[in-house]
């Protein structure tokens, strides 16, 4: 089973070349790719792309044999203040009409959060919240058709869009096949006491053909919430989840995220021993 990675995780900004060099030595075939956190000086922090840009990121994964599985711009697309909720929305929509520039089919983002510092807050969860959170995904979703590209949302505790149940009731809502699931388990977890295999079969039972891809992270649970920590020294049970992507989904896009730099190689290792025999 081959896993991808999260590309700013290796800590090479602004240099197209020698990330993607790294990435091809160590093995990886696909990414999430932002631009903003890759290139922030190139392209001011994902602010400024254009299509000889995009091109050529394509060209250069390309020769490293390097596909961009899923196009990050995780923007705020309910942000409190409007003038800046519809620059998200812009840019959101300018990276649906470049990516396949960049090689991608996929451009993917969160649903953002009222308190734009991102603490946790239950207000993320009112009906109104949810319901903007919404109106704000099909408005997207418009462009993906239009442009012939898809948009992934990626679920989380912390967003209006924070439970397996709310992620089936905007498919439902929003019937399009341009719209896909981004999944990270562990970032629907709540207490400590949950499986992100368990979460995972949920998802699979509930909208598995809508999974694009799957983000895979270890953590602790500590007041209250999930803290990221290298690969084998949390509580996730990895092997177990990835197990059961093969087995449903084989071939699916699996992408580590949020990989700490403590022990960075030493979680690529670990995963690497992991999924030698799935």
């Amino acid at each position: 089973m081959k896993v991808g990675i999260r590309a700013h995780d290796l800590q090479i900004f602004d240099n197209p070349e020698q990330l993607a060099r790294k990435l091809e030595e160590l093995g990886f075939s696909y990414l999430q790719f932002a631009p903003r956190a890759s290139l922030p000086r190139t392209t001011d922090t994902g602010k400024k792309v254009n299509y000889g840009l995009a091109q050529t990121i394509n060209n250069i994964f390309t020769r490293h044999n390097l596909q961009i599985a899923v196009l990050g711009c995780y923007v705020n697309i309910i942000d409190p203040d409007i003038s800046k909720r519809n620059s998200a929305l812009q840019l959101f929509s300018q990276y649906l009409t470049m990516a396949r520039y960049f090689g991608s089919n996929l451009v993917g983002t969160e649903t953002g959060s009222v308190d734009p510092n991102f603490n946790l807050t239950t207000k993320n969860y009112e009906a109104p919240t949810v319901n903007l959170a919404v109106s704000q995904i099909e408005k997207l979703v418009k462009i993906a058709e239009k442009t012939g590209t898809l948009i992934g949302i990626e679920p989380g505790v912390n967003h209006p869009i924070h439970s397996i149940k709310v992620m089936e009731t905007v498919l439902q809502q929003i019937k399009s096949p341009n719209l896909q699931v981004i999944l990270d388990m562990a970032n629907l977890v709540t207490d400590s006491t949950q499986k992100i295999s368990t979460i995972l079969q949920q998802a699979l039972n509930t909208f598995g053909n809508k999974i694009y891809c799957y983000h895979i992270k270890d953590y602790v649970f500590k007041n209250g919430r999930i803290q990221v920590v290298p690969i084998g020294e949390g509580i996730a049970d990895i092997k177990e989840a990835l197990t059961l992507i093969n087995s449903r989904q084989p071939h699916s896009f699996v992408i580590l995220d949020e990989t700490p730099q403590r022990d960075f190689f030493q979680s690529l290792t670990r995963i690497q021993e992991i999924t030698k025999n799935i």
